[in-house]
């Protein structure tokens, strides 16, 4: 069987699956239309998707066997793959997916529910009068979710970008505070510069207020969920036996968050703990688990948490042609969105370039040679403000000068992004580039000035997974800057000596995955691939509809003020 098969897997993890599959499940009937089922379902975990529409042609994967999917169904009931609590696939209606997923979510669904229960933090103090004027710039929608404050332990916003979801965080943990001023209070996200932003965006906004509530908001720590949980090789060291004990955690991004992090946090939390889920909906889920979130929002489970939910729908921010291009996306699919995208000849922030594979096109490589000596010059202007003795620490705290905040927000101004690692207009292509063929290999001769990201969790150094920082100094003063949040939640930048990090890549390009969570003035999307494929092709689609929809939406919302999107030019007829 091994050698009959050996082509006609996507990759020799399917394959080997099959086999352990037969080995301990031995099918009724054996058809070879199951190598096809389990292709299928290994790519779509391999998106984040956790449940396959059999009635959906799989487009981003060439089928080995006819009759998808009807014969592909048979196939799968008279194996009996499908039958029992113990089978290895679950079969409803026409939804497939593998049963150990299906059941982590039906768990963590129950998880959820459980926990609904009637607020019981009260206190006996004096509570602050809510001032009437806070919640005069708020819908109707946002004044909903600020009053689910009052009743729900869980809560579940959801809304695009520029939909007021912070906003609406605000004047949410304002209400918990006037319903008790001792709540011990977090904030999470899947990632540091999540993180980060949530906590940048709620102290921009409370400059007006005053205390106590002023107070009690700018304290509240905003920290990643990782870290939250101490994770650490041997899983998370918060769990239900070391509990954390908070009254009420806001978390933010979940349509990152996948399943193990979520069940870890619930096991984590006290029963009493109020929970408010943020997220857009829309975004790419998490990638190998499945996403929570969509799974919350979507019709199966939604009428389960109805009164819980509320849904942002009105945009207070503006961005022109790119708002355009992200609700004709998302109303209309991405035929309409190239089409779209096609006649915008002379937008005012949204361009579209077309370009060969076989090169990198023309404005990646000049963007990335001004952004290079801009770089270089900021960074070395910043070592004129390191004190010497600052050189001999292996990890130390240096002043946030201006010279440090100039760098920061130039780094952060622009994104290069790419739908994967490998390949044409890849990650990896477009650093090959820069730091040339063997760049891998020759870590320690990326130049002053590149822009570096961690890829793993240090906590001990107050680093997480997708933070960026950048070398500077040469030598034997080579070092890493990166900005992170101190342990009392202070924004702080660290000289850190390039052997305290595990692991780390250059940050000149990064995949959309890698993006969520952050947002850039200008953004370069490289995308190799778009709708526009003949229809002898279609089986052969690179990204399958719903894919391709939520890979183009998260990337093209990264964007705050440019967006220059840059197609193959083999595939625009």
């Amino acid at each position: 069987m091994r050698e009959h098969f050996k082509k006609k897997f996507s990759t020799d993890l399917n394959k080997s699956l099959l086999t352990t599959l037969v080995r301990y499940f031995p099918p009724i009937e054996f058809n070879e239309a199951l190598i096809d089922i389990v292709n299928v379902l290994m790519d779509g975990l391999s998106r984040g998707d956790v449940y396959i529409d059999m009635q959906e042609i799989p487009k981003n994967l060439e089928l080995k066997y006819k009759g998808w999917p009807s014969h592909h169904k048979k196939a799968l009931l008279k194996c009996g793959w499908t039958k029992g609590d113990n089978s290895p696939i679950v079969l409803n209606g026409d939804l497939i997916s593998w049963r150990r997923t299906h059941n982590e979510i039906v768990a963590t669904i129950h998880k959820i529910l459980v926990r609904n229960q009637p607020i019981s933090h009260l206190s006996n103090e004096l509570h602050f009068e809510i001032d009437a004027k806070n919640l005069e710039h708020l819908n109707i929608q946002q004044i909903d979710a600020v009053n689910l404050v009052k009743s729900k332990q869980i809560i579940l916003l959801s809304g695009g970008p520029g939909t007021g979801k912070t906003s609406t965080i605000l004047q949410m943990l304002v209400q918990a505070l006037i319903r008790n001023p001792t709540l011990d209070i977090a904030m999470a996200a899947p990632t540091g510069k999540a993180a980060k932003k949530l906590k940048d965006t709620i102290q921009a906004s409370i400059e007006d207020f005053e205390d106590p509530i002023k107070d009690k908001l700018s304290n509240i720590p905003s920290k990643t969920l990782h870290k939250w949980l101490e994770a650490g090789p041997n899983g998370f060291r918060r769990n239900s036996q070391r509990l954390l004990k908070l009254d009420l955690i806001v978390i933010d991004e979940m349509s990152m968050v996948d399943l193990s992090t979520i069940n870890g946090l619930l096991d984590a939390l006290t029963k009493s703990c109020q929970i408010i889920l943020v997220g857009d909906p829309d975004q790419l889920l998490p990638i190998g688990s499945g996403g929570i979130w969509q799974i919350l929002l979507g019709k199966e489970t939604k009428t389960k948490f109805q009164s819980n939910s509320v849904k942002l729908t009105k945009s207070y921010r503006n961005k022109g042609d790119i708002a355009l291009l992200r609700n004709t996306l998302k109303d209309k699919g991405v035929e309409a969105f190239w089409n779209l995208l096609s006649m915008k000849k002379d937008s005012s922030n949204t361009n579209q370039y077309i370009s060969s594979l076989k090169n990198i096109p023309d404005p990646i490589a000049r963007t990335l040679f001004n952004y290079r000596k801009k770089l270089k010059k900021l960074t070395e202007n910043c070592i004129n403000y390191i004190p010497i003795e600052a050189w001999q620490s292996s990890m130390i705290e240096v002043e946030h000068t201006i010279e440090i905040l100039n760098l920061f927000e130039f780094i952060d101004n622009l994104l290069i992004l790419c739908p994967q690692r490998h390949g044409p207009w890849g990650v990896k292509k477009i650093h090959e580039f820069v730091l040339g063929k063997g760049f891998e290999k020759e870590v320690h001769k990326w130049a002053e000035g590149t822009p570096i990201m961690a890829k793993s969790n240090q906590p001990e150094i107050g680093l997480a997974n997708g933070d960026v920082g950048i070398i500077i100094g040469n030598g034997e003063k080579r070092r890493f800057l990166f900005n992170v949040f101190s342990e009392d939640q202070r924004l702080v930048t660290r000289l850190i000596n390039p052997s305290r990090l595990n692991i780390y890549d250059p940050a000149y390009a990064m995949t959309i995955h890698k993006a969520q969570g952050s947002e850039a003035d200008q953004v370069l999307l490289l995308w190799p691939s778009n709708s526009k494929v003949s229809e002898e092709k279609t089986l052969k689609k690179f990204y399958s509809d719903d894919y391709e929809k939520r890979m183009l939406y998260t990337a093209i919302t990264r964007a705050k003020k440019q967006l220059l999107i840059i197609t193959n030019k083999e595939e625009n007829f």
